[in-house]
């Protein structure tokens, strides 16, 4: 009693039978199985945990899982982590003691057990929609996942004391405020997705330029998003699609380096992409479809851009021709630069993209015949050339790719009907 009482609110609170600080305290006396007396060093994180139980709870069971209370170490339940103090010690470089040894900000600090939480991940377990206080007693905290919980409205105060957060997941909840966000000052990874949020973001995000991932996709955000984001120079992944922003895709894009997945689709962004992109070498998946006043000829530059898989492109602005450079890209897996006003002939040198599975060149003015050598892309299931103008007979090439034994099989063959084809090999014109 004696040695939770001041974590716990004071002796009062630990006393009061109708508190789930009590209910922690005779659960470890009466109930644990582990049998914990006072002087083992993972008493108070044993207990916390325990209150946060109690308050979030009940928890539905996951079969074949050790969930809270088991009658094990916590570090071995459902959702937590651990990592001992030595390993983590080694991998801070020399900030474990300001990890460790500050405490709370009130001064309150618990026990340090030498295999510590690192990570909880609570998705769909907060039932009760609170975030009991407790959380701001893990202060050494530096992984927290509570995607798809019952938060409503501000961040709640007791996640503002993990000052130590570098991962903060906060997917399919109904929060409206993170004012304040810029307090983690270790933020790496930042999930907001799938929100209610609204309006700019806040100021204070410019304090999270540490970040490598940043999740801010389907939420109602406006406002000139890059003029925080431009100085982001270590981000690795950006998905800021679904949302309401505006203006224009800034140089600076071209100073993230290690950037290799970029959405941005379904905004308000006009303009071209800046040449300054072809700098991000290790990009992987670029998004800006949905975009109507994104405009300008598709860059030349993404022919160099060697490791890129996903290439989504559509309902856009885009003009000129379809650059013939894209054929370069050997690890493509994904295509489509449908419904803008690309004109001329399809390159040929697209049946060089030996990787790719889905090809969408539809609702544009190509003109000419469908290039037999398609027929060389031996993983396609899904070609989309509807509502162009393209004529001629389909080439047998193509064909030969709906009947290839147990490989790979061209499903979907979609064409305008000014190309001959017989129903064996088209499933549809358009």
């Amino acid at each position: 009693f004696d040695r939770l009482a001041p974590i716990a609110g004071g002796p009062e609170v630990l006393a009061d039978p109708t508190t789930a600080q009590n209910r922690a305290l005779n659960w470890i006396v009466y109930e644990d199985g582990m049998e914990l007396g006072h002087s083992k060093d993972h008493l108070h994180q044993r207990f916390v945990l325990m209150v946060i139980y109690f308050i979030s709870g009940p928890w539905t069971p996951v079969e074949g899982r050790l969930e809270w209370g088991s009658p094990v170490h916590e570090c071995e339940w459902e959702g937590i982590f651990c990592k001992d103090v030595n390993d983590l010690e080694e991998e801070l470089q020399g900030r474990v003691d300001e990890l460790l040894e500050v405490g709370r900000e009130d001064g309150i600090k618990i026990d340090v057990p030498q295999q510590i939480v690192n990570r909880l991940e609570l998705r769909q377990r907060l039932v009760s929609g609170e975030v009991p206080a407790e959380f701001s007693l893990l202060y050494y905290l530096q992984h927290l996942d509570l995607e798809n919980n019952q938060l409503v409205g501000a961040l709640p105060t007791p996640l503002y004391k993990l000052f130590n957060l570098q991962t903060l997941f906060l997917e399919q909840n109904q929060l409206t405020n993170v004012d304040a966000i810029g307090e983690y000052r270790h933020l790496e990874n930042l999930a907001l997705s799938k929100n209610a949020f609204q309006g700019s973001l806040p100021e204070s995000f410019r304090n999270l330029n540490k970040l490598k991932t940043l999740y801010l996709h389907t939420n109602a955000w406006t406002g000139q998003v890059f003029e925080i984001l431009k100085d982001f120079k270590d981000l690795e992944l950006l998905d800021i699609a679904f949302n309401q922003f505006e203006g224009t895709f800034p140089p600076e894009l071209g100073d993230m380096k290690n950037l290799t997945r970029f959405f941005a689709g379904h905004n308000r962004f006009e303009g071209e992409i800046p040449q300054q992109l072809s700098k991000c070498s290790n990009l992987k998946e670029f998004q800006v479809d949905g975009s109507h006043d994104v405009k300008g000829k598709i860059p030349t530059f993404f022919g160099r851009l060697e490791k890129l898989t996903f290439l989504k492109l559509d309902t856009c602005a885009f003009t000129g021709v379809l650059p013939s450079e894209i054929g370069n890209l050997k690890n493509l897996t994904f295509l489509d630069v449908s419904s803008n006003y690309l004109e001329g002939n399809i390159p040929t040198e697209l049946g060089g993209l030996e990787s790719l599975v889905t090809l969408g060149l539809a609702n544009n003015d190509f003109e000419g015949g469908v290039p037999s050598e398609f027929g060389n892309l031996k993983n396609l299931e899904k070609l989309y050339l509807t509502n162009t103008d393209l004529s001629g007979v389909m080439p047998q090439e193509v064909c030969d790719l709906r009947n290839r034994g147990n490989d790979t099989v061209l499903e979907l063959l979609q064409v305008p009907c000014d190309v001959e084809c017989d129903t064996e090999c088209c499933t549809m014109c358009s």
